[in-house]
């Protein structure tokens, strides 16, 4: 019997429609933001997306975790450095009453997590670390130098993303939906503008903070056949935080938290412990 292919374009809808992300201005900085106020063990959970996620991307943990968390998920502001958006979610957190909580970040939003734990470790509780990166020398292999992407059309940036994506393996059909997903997310939800302000945070980088937080609050997610993230990256995350509690999918690409939404949310319930 064939397994039957997700629709998560239908679901992305269908969640949206739910929880509308609203606009909140920030120190100048705009964000969307859906937030689903106090849970019932008075703790927050703050999800950063990667490049190509907006704040609905996480639509599976949000609604699974918001009977016990206060889950804000965000929307970048159109900022095009990943450190200055680490410090506007901190004043953001600090604008929606939120003193310390817990942080998880995919992709580039894994760097997000780790230079908010570096510059307010106190702020912060329990870390996860997703399908992200320890050292800047990925993205200098997979983008031009930073000067080359402020010349390049955001047209012609999402039509490499879109060509590398075909490359991406499909051994079931959910590989095949996220796919079929983000490419109408890149298409549909995302201005040339938002999609060039992603590209510039990672090219810019110099380097990607230490989280400062003990290892017994730090979490590393990955994926055995993350298309992006290669195993000599991912363990050199591994390296950078040893002692550190690592969950690795045997499958699960670079999106788990869609493909693997159900054992994802187990996984976040064990580590925060309820």
């Amino acid at each position: 019997m064939t397994s039957a292919v997700p629709d998560y374009i239908a679901e992305a809808a269908a969640f949206r429609a739910r929880r509308p992300a609203i606009r909140l201005v920030d120190r100048g900085m705009i964000w969307k933001i859906i937030d689903t106020g106090p849970g019932q063990t008075g703790e927050t959970l703050l999800l950063c997306p990667g490049t190509l996620g907006n704040a609905d991307i996480f639509r599976n943990i949000i609604e699974a975790l918001a009977p016990d968390l206060r889950v804000v998920s965000v929307t970048y502001p159109f900022i095009s450095d990943a450190i200055r958006i680490s410090e506007g979610a901190v004043s953001l957190l600090s604008r929606l009453g939120v003193d310390e909580a817990h942080v998880l970040g995919s992709s580039l939003g894994g760097i997000v997590t780790q230079a908010i734990a570096n510059r307010h470790p106190g702020r912060t509780r329990h870390v996860f670390v997703a399908n992200s990166l320890a050292t800047v020398d990925t993205i200098r292999a997979l983008l031009p130098p930073v000067n080359i992407v402020r010349q390049t059309p955001p047209s012609a940036l999402k039509a490499i993303v879109l060509n590398n994506m075909t490359e991406w393996p499909e051994p079931a059909p959910e590989f095949s939906a996220i796919k079929a997903y983000l490419s109408n997310e890149l298409a549909t939800r995302f201005t040339g503008r938002a999609f060039k302000a992603r590209a510039l945070a990672l090219a810019s980088l110099e380097d990607i903070p230490v989280a400062r937080v003990s290892v017994d609050r730090l979490t590393i997610i990955q994926a055995q056949d993350d298309p992006l993230i290669a195993p000599p990256v991912r363990q050199s995350v591994v390296d950078r935080y040893p002692g550190a509690h690592v969950h690795t999918f045997e499958t699960g690409g670079h999106f788990p938290y869609i493909t693997r939404a159900s054992a994802y949310v187990r996984l976040i319930r064990h580590r925060l412990g309820f």
